[in-house]
């Protein structure tokens, strides 16, 4: 099954061949849910693309026609990859499962990447070294290209926006959050609970009074906290902490 849809932009791509069965631990109790969990397996090994002389990929956001595969020489392989043979040469002597790593069929050994820019016949092809068992994004011959800045989706942009809409969104939220809250999860902090305060300007929220930014001593708190920490130590901790809106430009 090779099919591609509209909405599925890129396959999943290597230089292994096709796997025709996927290896689980344990089997479904009936009879039917082990017969769809067959189909299901089969629509998940039809997502990979073996990689060969024309299949396109993605290298640097920008669309790549496969030229050329090579096995790089053994003489060839340079210090990295010898190092890191041998790491996993000592990792299955530790943890013996399957077969001994040998250079020639290690999944990490080194390989030559040829890829020449789709649709750009004048400029050369790249020449990439990477681990044999490294995943691709595969393209179909009909992709999509962002008309902004020219890249494959997700483009810069597009992930530039989403972090943008991200950080706007905790912006909110975090102005929704009242006095005597948590500014981790936003949730009061009863006087049974343990808490972290802050002394000196709120950070988070300047228009809260001083000595307002406080946190849940609990577990799922700490990120926040720690975040909130770093900055505070950063500006002084207990010592005098400048103002968060200096004034650059003060009136004469």
């Amino acid at each position: 099954m090779t099919r591609w849809y509209p909405s599925q932009g890129t396959k999943h791509g290597g230089t292994h061949p096709p796997r025709t069965s996927i290896n689980r631990i344990g089997e479904h109790s009936s009879a039917m849910r082990r017969q769809e969990q067959r189909i299901h397996d089969k629509r998940i090994l039809a997502n990979y693309v073996q990689l060969e002389p024309g299949v396109l990929v993605v290298w640097d956001r920008q669309p790549y026609r496969v030229v050329e595969l090579a096995e790089r020489p053994l003489d060839l392989w340079g210090d990295k990859h010898e190092e890191r043979f041998n790491q996993a040469v000592a990792y299955w002597e530790s943890y013996p499962r399957g077969d001994r790593p040998e250079k020639e069929t290690w999944g990490g050994r080194p390989m030559v990447f040829v890829l020449a820019p789709d649709g750009k016949p004048h400029e050369k092809p790249l020449h990439l070294i990477g681990p044999a068992n490294h995943t691709w994004d595969v393209l179909p011959e009909h992709y999509w290209i962002c008309a902004g800045c020219g890249e494959l989706p997700p483009c810069r942009h597009e992930e530039a926006e989403r972090i943008a809409d991200e950080q706007a969104a905790r912006a909110d939220v975090l102005m929704d959050i009242p006095p005597g809250h948590c500014l981790g999860c936003g949730e009061v902090i009863t006087r049974r609970q343990q808490a972290t305060r802050f002394p000196g300007p709120n950070l988070w929220r300047p228009d809260f009074p001083e000595n307002s930014a406080v946190f849940h001593a609990r577990q799922e708190c700490s990120t926040p906290l720690w975040q909130y920490r770093e900055q505070w130590e950063a500006r002084g901790g207990m010592k005098q902490q400048q103002s968060l809106f200096p004034d650059d430009n003060p009136a004469a």
